[in-house]
């Protein structure tokens, strides 16, 4: 559709001009498959980004497989299925009454963030000091957290039998015949995981998460230097630095295509854990997505360094926007929320117009 296409380049080199982002990818799908593709700033169509916390949509599909199976209970309690030792005990109490389903909806009490990798023990003992560092009260019911989903991607190991990239390409890869989806650890052979396609630049080191350590006088020695391009390494450093590129919150590496087919499923599927997936509960939360202004007439999930999915069941369409709003050494990362909620209204515009479904 030449026309659609203009319409969205347009729009992505608009907010290219303001600075938001350098480089970005989309891909815009209906139930019959992706419509529109496109890239500004010198990127391919095909270029694998890092898709940060997109990861989480992955991961919670992969365990509604297991659900779906009947190897998993959404409402069970979660502390039998993890392996904390008694002397958890921060962690016990904050999860003592948490289920899988509240980890995947962000209300299991767990803090947002934590810098394990500068923490000393232990997983769980720098669990521990992640929850005394917040404390344990005073939480609002629902806080999006990261640790929640590190303990999601290991209770996936645990009830599959797979280390979490064999989960992934299990349970989601394969079934979906996704082109590129993988995990990037530093053994990783780049080439062979993403088919020879090209990576787009993570970021310029860690100055986020830096200046987040430095805030908290949490230190922390072993940053990536600052300035120098990242490729290939996911930008969250829970998930480089501690977890060695593989965890439940962030770490998979995909291309448009590859998440325009994840939410295409989502448009498609009639199976009971999935439809709960993109249901909207309480808080505005789905399990893994959410729901606001953000997504018009849908729900969708986005990712730190710029990433997001989009999807409107009810409108049959949904959008994939994949740019990196970390790539402009010693300039703030912009907010790439305008340019999403932008995006996400021009496909509904152009489904209407075109009478996509």
């Amino acid at each position: 559709m030449p026309g659609q296409y203009q319409r969205f380049i347009t729009l992505l080199e608009e907010f290219q001009e303001q600075g938001l982002f350098s480089q970005a990818a989309f891909a815009v799908f209906d139930r019959q498959g992706v419509r529109v593709r496109g890239e500004c700033g010198g990127v391919g169509v095909n270029t694998v980004f890092d898709l940060a916390s997109l990861t989480k949509l992955f991961v919670t599909t992969a365990l509604l497989r297991l659900s779906g199976q009947g190897k998993l209970n959404l409402d069970e309690p979660v502390l039998p299925l993890l392996d904390a030792p008694e002397e958890s005990v921060r962690l016990r109490r904050v999860l003592a009454g948490a289920t899988i389903a509240s980890l995947l909806t962000h209300t299991s009490g767990l803090p947002a963030w934590y810098p394990l990798y500068a923490g000393t023990g232990s997983f769980w003992e720098r669990l521990e000091q992640a929850i005394a560092f917040e404390g344990e009260d005073g939480r609002p019911p629902m806080v999006y957290s990261d640790l929640g989903y590190m303990l999601a991607g290991q209770i996936l190991e645990r009830l599959s039998g797979l280390t979490l990239p064999e989960a992934v390409e299990e349970y989601v890869r394969k079934p979906l015949d996704l082109p590129v989806l993988a995990y990037l650890p530093p053994q990783a052979d780049r080439r062979q995981a993403l088919n020879g396609r090209a990576l787009a630049i993570s970021c310029y080191g860690n100055a986020i998460e830096r200046r987040m350590c430095r805030e908290r006088d949490i230190p922390f020695d072993g940053f990536r230097p600052e300035g120098v391009p990242v490729v290939g390494q996911v930008n969250d450093g829970n998930a480089w630095y501690y977890f060695g590129g593989i965890s439940g919150h962030a770490g998979l590496f995909s291309d448009s295509v590859g998440v325009a087919e994840l939410g295409r499923f989502y448009l498609n599927t009639q199976e009971a854990p999935f439809l709960r997936a993109i249901t909207e509960g309480p808080y505005g939360r789905g399990l893994g997505f959410e729901f606001g202004p953000r997504y018009p007439l849908g729900c969708g999930h986005t990712g730190f360094t710029g990433t997001s999915l989009y999807l409107s069941r009810e409108r049959g369409v949904g959008g994939v926007l994949l740019t990196n709003r970390l790539t402009s050494p010693g300039q703030e990362a912009e907010n790439v929320d305008p340019c999403r909620l932008a995006f996400h209204q021009a496909i509904l515009e152009a489904a209407q117009e075109e009478g996509w479904a």
